[in-house]
C-alpha cells in the first residue's frame, strides 16, 4: 500500500503524496508527472506506482517515495490539529479570569473537543443527525456555522446528551463554552489549520470523517488525551499503539473464533483493540449481509469488554465504540432508538485488572480472548502510581519482577486458562534475560499456556514502533491459528528495514521464524534469545558453552583478580559527589575518548587532578586501579579491532578508568594471565556469546552490562609461559593479520571444532549492527550479498553435506550461485539463488561455481508471486524457498546479507541432510 493520489488529465497522470498537507505551492505539487502519449513514461508509472509495486512494497524504495513519510498520515495530522485546538481553547479559558486551574480548563475543553469530533462524524456519515431541531439542523446549517452562536453550540451539546447518553456527553457539557472558543471551533470544522507553523492556512480538503476509519479517530483521541496527562502516562507506562499493530494482534485471535465469543482488553485506554474487535465480531455474525442495529448493540453490550484504572480512558473507549457501532449499523426497526445504553459499569469497567475483583469479574463474564498492549514501565521510586507498582513488585511471587506488562499477562492467563486465546505486546528483555526472576516468569508462561508464539520486535524499537516508547517490544500470541503443539513454541524476529519508519509496514521472511522446544527454553537462559536471533547450530554451541565452561567471574575470582566498574562523575543517585582521596588524585586516568584496544601504552592519560575531577559520585576502591590491568569498554565498540567485536586493552601502570569501562586488576594474580584474558576479550568469542546468549545486548541497548561480562563463559586452563607468549604474539599482530592469530589462539583454548570456529567467526559479521546500534550498520545487514559471500555460504553448506558423503566416497555436493535478481525496486524484492546438486566421486577442493544469470532470472520470474506478497497492509512477506528436483535442491532467499551467512550455510547443509539423508531411496 502507498499514500498516492492519481489525477488523470487528458494529457498526463499527476501523482500526489496523499500524506502531504498544508505548505508552499511547491510542497503541494505532484511527486511525479507522466505523459499519456509517451510509452516510456507510462512504463515508468507502472513500474513505480503499479499494482505489483504497491502490493509488494517496492514503491517505498523508488525515488518517488523518498520524501513520503507516514508522519503526514491523517491520524498524525489530525492529532496535531486537535492538540493545537485544545491548547488554544485552554488558553482562552485561563484568560477568562474565572480562577480555574489548568487541569480544570483542560478537562472542560476536552469535553468541547469530544463533542465537536462526534458531531463531525455524525454530519459526514449522514442520516443520524436528522432529528436535530429544525432551525439548527447540522446537515443544513453546517457544523462550522453552529459555532457562530453560543446558543446554537449549546443546543448541539444538549442534543448529543439527549440522543446518546452520559458516558461521553454529560448533562451541561457545554457550560464552559465561552465566546472566545467559538472561532477556534469554527476554524477546526472548516479545515483551517490551528498548528503554529500553518496557522490560518486553509486545507485543500477539510477532514472528512466518513472516510476516516473509526480506529484512527480512536487512536488520535487516545494520543490526544494522553498528551494532556503526559506525566501520568509516563508514570503508568502508557504508550500509543499504532493501528497496524492492533490488526496484527487481532488477526490470529479471530482466526476460527466463534461468532459468540467475548473479548477483553485489560488496559483498554481509548478502546483501539475493542473497536476493531467489535467490527470483526459484527462481520462474523452478519457476514456480507445487512447489519441490524439490534445485532450490533447486542455485540456492543455483551461481547466487547474493557478494563482501565482511569475513568477518562473509559470515556474515550465509550466514545470510540459509539462511533464504531453507528458506522456498522446498516438497518434498524422504526421503534429502535439511536440512544445508547451506558457502557461504563456494564462492559467498560473502572478497575485494576491486576486486582482479584477484576479477574473474578472477567472469569464471570466468560471471556474467550484477551488482547492489548499493557503498560511496560517498571516500578519507580517516586509518585503514588510508582509506589503502588513497587509494592506490587515486592509482593509478587510470579517471577515477573518489576515489569507490569508481564503481571498483566499472568493475570490474563489466570482468566482464560491454558487454552484461552491471548495476543499482547510486551516488553522483550525479561524474556531474554538470565536473571532468576525473569527465568521463573518465562517458565511459568510456557507451562501455563498450551500453544504459543513469541516474536521479537526489538530491531524496530528506534524506528517509531510504539511512538515514544524506546523499550524493545515482543508480540505474544497464544492458542491462535496454526501454532505448534503444546510441547513446542514458535519464535522469531521482525527484522529492521530502512523504510519501516516511513511506511509502517513490517517485513518478514520464513527464515526469520523457527520452532523451539519448551523444555529446552526453560532449561537454558540463552535458548530463547539464540532461537530468535540465531540458528539451531548457534543454539547448540551456546548451550555447549554454558554446559562445559565456567563464568569469567568464577575464573577470575579463583585467580585472585579484582573487578568492577570505573569511577562515576555524576548521576541520578541521591548521594552527593564526594572529595576524591588525595592518594588517587594524581592517578593517570582514561575515558572512552582516549581508548584504543590491545594496549594503552603511550596514550594520553591525564590525572584525575588534571581533568578537574576533585569530586566524584563514586570514586571506587583504589585497589581496583592497580596494575597490571585489563580494561573493557562497555560501549565503545567502534574502536574495536574489527566492527562486530568487543575489545579490551592492557595497562602496565596503575590507572583510574571511568564509568564507561569495566576493569580487572591482576595485582594479586599471575602476571602472565592479563595477556591471555585480553586476547580472549578481543577475539570473536565474546561478541558471539553476547549476541546470542541471555542478556540485553541486541534487545535493548548496544552496551555490555557488567553482570553479562562476568557471566561470559570461558574454559578452565593452566597458565603457562607458552600460553602467555602466544597470547602476547597474537595481540601484537592483530592489526596486521585481521585478528586471525587471536581467533585461532582462543579457538584452541575453547577446543572448538572447525565448524564451530566458522560459526563464531561468522558472528562478528552478524553482530556488527547489534554492537554498533546504528542505522548505517543495520543497512549493511540488508545489502545484497556479494559473490564472495554467496560462495562462502554455499561452501559451508557443501562442507556440511560432504562431511557425511565422503564416508562412502561415491558422490559429493556441488553448488552454483547467482547474485541478486530484481523482482522490484525494493531491497526486499531482490532474491539470490544457490543450486546444490550431487555428482559422482569425492569432493574436489573447490565445489562452488557460478550459475548463468539468465537461468536464475527465469527461475525467479516463474516464482515471482510465490516469493513476494503482502497478505495485509501492515505486513510484507518475503518467502524463502527450498525446491527439490531429483538430485538437486535450489535455495532462494531474499538478497540480504543476513540470510546468506556462513551460519545459514551450515544450517542449510543440515537441512539438506535431514530432508535427503544418504542412502534414502
Amino acid at each position: 500500500m502507498a499514500p498516492l493520489l492519481w489525477i488523470v488529465t487528458p494529457v498526463e497522470v499527476r501523482v500526489y503524496d496523499a500524506f502531504r498537507g498544508i505548505g508552499t505551492e511547491e510542497d503541494r505539487g505532484p511527486v511525479g508527472t507522466y505523459r499519456l502519449n509517451v510509452d516510456t513514461e507510462m512504463a515508468a508509472l507502472d513500474e513505480f506506482c503499479g499494482r505489483f509495486s504497491l502490493d509488494t512494497g517496492a514503491f517505498w524504495a523508488s525515488d518517488l517515495a523518498q520524501d513520503i513519510h507516514r508522519s503526514g498520515k491523517i491520524d498524525r495530522v489530525l492529532l496535531e490539529e486537535i492538540a493545537a485546538l485544545e491548547q488554544r481553547l485552554v488558553k482562552v479559558s485561563l484568560a477568562s479570569g474565572e480562577g480555574i486551574t489548568v487541569a480544570e480548563a483542560r478537562a472542560a475543553c476536552q469535553e468541547l473537543v469530544t463533542g465537536t469530533l462526534f458531531a463531525s462524524y455524525l454530519l459526514d456519515r449522514g442520516g443520524i443527525a436528522d432529528p436535530f431541531d429544525e432551525p439548527h439542523r447540522i446537515a443544513k446549517v453546517g457544523l462550522a456555522d453552529l459555532f457562530q452562536s453560543r446558543s446554537w453550540a449549546l443546543s448541539l451539546f444538549d442534543w448529543l446528551h439527549e440522543t446518546f447518553n452520559g458516558d461521553v456527553f454529560p448533562q451541561g457539557m457545554g457550560s464552559s463554552l465561552q465566546d472566545g472558543h467559538l472561532p477556534l471551533l469554527q476554524d477546526f470544522c472548516r479545515g483551517t489549520s490551528l498548528r503554529e507553523r500553518d496557522a490560518g492556512q486553509m486545507r485543500l480538503f477539510r477532514f472528512r470523517f466518513d472516510t476516516v476509519p473509526i480506529e484512527l479517530i480512536s487512536s488520535v483521541y487516545e494520543a490526544f488525551a494522553r498528551r494532556a496527562a503526559s506525566d501520568m502516562a509516563r508514570e503508568l507506562g502508557l504508550h500509543y499503539t499504532p493501528v497496524e499493530l492492533v490488526h496484527m494482534a487481532l488477526d490470529p485471535v479471530f482466526e476460527d473464533l466463534d461468532a459468540s465469543a467475548r473479548i477483553l482488553d485489560p488496559t483498554c485506554g481509548s478502546g483501539l483493540f475493542l473497536v476493531q474487535g467489535l467490527r470483526r465480531l459484527a462481520w462474523k455474525r452478519c457476514g456480507d449481509g445487512p447489519r441490524p442495529r439490534a445485532v450490533i448493540r447486542d455485540i456492543l453490550y455483551r461481547q466487547v469488554h474493557g478494563v482501565d484504572i482511569q475513568r477518562a480512558a473509559l470515556r474515550i473507549a465509550a466514545f470510540s465504540l459509539y462511533l464504531a457501532a453507528l458506522e456498522l449499523e446498516t438497518t434498524c426497526e422504526p421503534e429502535e432508538s439511536v440512544r445508547f445504553e451506558p457502557l461504563i459499569g456494564r462492559t467498560l469497567h473502572e478497575m485494576d485488572f491486576l486486582s482479584v475483583e477484576a479477574r473474578e469479574l472477567a472469569r464471570g463474564l466468560g471471556i474467550d480472548a484477551i488482547v492489548g498492549n499493557p503498560p511496560w514501565t517498571h516500578a519507580t521510586k517516586n509518585g503514588e502510581a510508582g509506589a503502588v507498582k513497587k509494592a506490587r513488585a515486592k509482593e509478587d511471587d510470579s517471577g515477573s519482577g518489576r515489569s507490569p506488562d508481564h503481571r498483566f499477562l499472568l493475570a490474563a492467563i489466570d482468566v482464560v486458562g491454558r487454552s484461552g486465546r491471548i495476543a499482547m505486546y510486551l516488553k522483550a528483555t525479561p524474556f531474554m534475560s538470565r536473571m532468576w526472576s525473569a527465568r521463573r516468569f518465562v517458565e511459568r508462561v510456557l507451562r501455563d499456556l498450551d500453544r504459543i508464539a513469541l516474536i521479537n520486535m526489538s530491531p524496530l524499537r528506534q524506528s517509531g514502533l510504539f511512538s515514544e516508547a524506546m523499550a524493545p517490544g515482543l508480540f505474544l500470541c497464544a492458542n491462535c491459528g496454526s501454532l505448534p503443539p503444546a510441547d513446542r513454541l514458535l519464535v522469531g524476529t521482525f527484522p529492521w528495514t530502512d523504510d519501516f519508519e516511513r511506511s509502517g509496514a513490517l517485513a518478514l521472511s520464513s527464515a526469520d521464524i523457527a520452532e523451539a522446544e519448551k523444555a529446552a527454553v526453560t532449561a537454558s537462559p540463552s535458548y530463547l534469545k539464540a532461537s530468535a536471533l540465531g540458528t539451531p547450530r548457534d543454539i547448540a554451541l551456546i548451550e555447549r558453552f554454558e554446559r562445559e565452561f565456567i563464568s569469567l567471574e568464577t575464573f577470575l575470582s579463583e585467580a585472585g583478580v579484582a573487578s568492577g566498574q570505573g569511577f562515576q562523575i555524576k548521576g541520578e543517585a541521591r548521594d552527593k559527589p564526594k572529595a576524591v582521596p588525595e592518594a588517587m588524585l594524581d592517578l593517570p586516568s582514561i575515558e572512552p575518548v582516549d581508548y584504543v584496544p590491545v594496549s594503552l601504552e603511550g596514550r594520553h592519560k591525564p590525572t584525575l587532578r588534571q581533568r578537574g575531577y576533585l569530586q566524584l559520585l563514586h570514586a571506587r576502591s583504589r585497589d581496583l586501579y592497580r596494575a597490571p590491568l585489563v580494561v573493557f569498554p562497555k560501549s565503545a565498540h567502534k574502536r574495536a579491532l574489527q566492527l562486530g567485536r568487543t575489545s579490551a586493552a592492557l595497562s602496565d601502570e596503575d590507572l583510574a578508568f571511568s564509568h564507561g569501562f569495566y576493569g580487572f586488576s591482576f595485582a594479586e594474580a599471575d602476571p602472565r594471565l592479563p595477556a591471555i584474558i585480553c586476547a580472549l576479550l578481543n577475539s570473536a568469542v565474546p561478541s558471539y556469546q553476547f549476541l546470542l546468549g541471555a542478556g540485553p545486548l541486541g534487545m535493548e541497548r548496544p552496551n555490555i552490562l557488567l553482570q553479562d561480562l562476568r557471566a561470559l563463559r570461558i574454559p578452565r586452563f593452566e597458565v603457562t609461559d607458552a600460553l602467555a607468549r602466544r597470547a602476547v604474539q597474537a595481540l601484537a599482530g592483530a592489526r596486521l593479520d585481521g585478528c586471525a592469530a587471536i581467533d585461532a589462539f582462543v579457538a584452541d583454548l575453547y577446543k572448538l571444532r572447525q565448524d564451530e570456529r566458522a560459526l563464531v567467526l561468522d558472528g562478528v559479521e552478524r553482530g556488527r549492527s547489534t554492537l554498533l546500534g546504528t542505522n548505517a550498520a543495520r543497512r549493511h545487514d540488508i545489502e545484497a550479498p556479494e559473490a564472495r559471500q554467496l560462495a562462502g555460504y554455499a561452501a559451508a553448506a557443501c562442507r556440511t553435506v560432504n562431511a557425511v558423503l565422503r564416508i562412502s566416497g561415491r558422490q559429493h555436493l556441488v553448488a552454483e550461485v547467482a547474485a541478486a535478481s530484481k523482482l522490484g525496486d525494493d531491497r526486499l524484492d531482490r532474491f539470490a539463488t544457490v543450486r546444490f546438486r550431487t555428482v559422482p566421486g569425492r569432493a574436489p577442493a573447490n565445489v562452488v561455481s557460478e550459475m548463468p544469470a539468465a537461468e536464475a532470472e527465469q527461475l525467479l520470474g516463474s516464482l515471482r508471486h510465490q516469493l513476494v506478497r503482502s497478505p495485509t497492509p501492515y505486513l510484507r512477506e518475503r518467502r524463502s524457498l527450498r525446491i527439490y528436483d531429483g538430485a538437486q535442491v535450489t535455495m532462494i532467499k531474499p538478497a540480504q546479507k543476513r540470510y546468506w551467512t556462513v551460519a545459514a550455510g551450515l544450517q542449510d547443509g543440515d537441512t539438506i541432510l535431514a530432508d535427503h539423508p544418504p542412502g534414502r531411496a
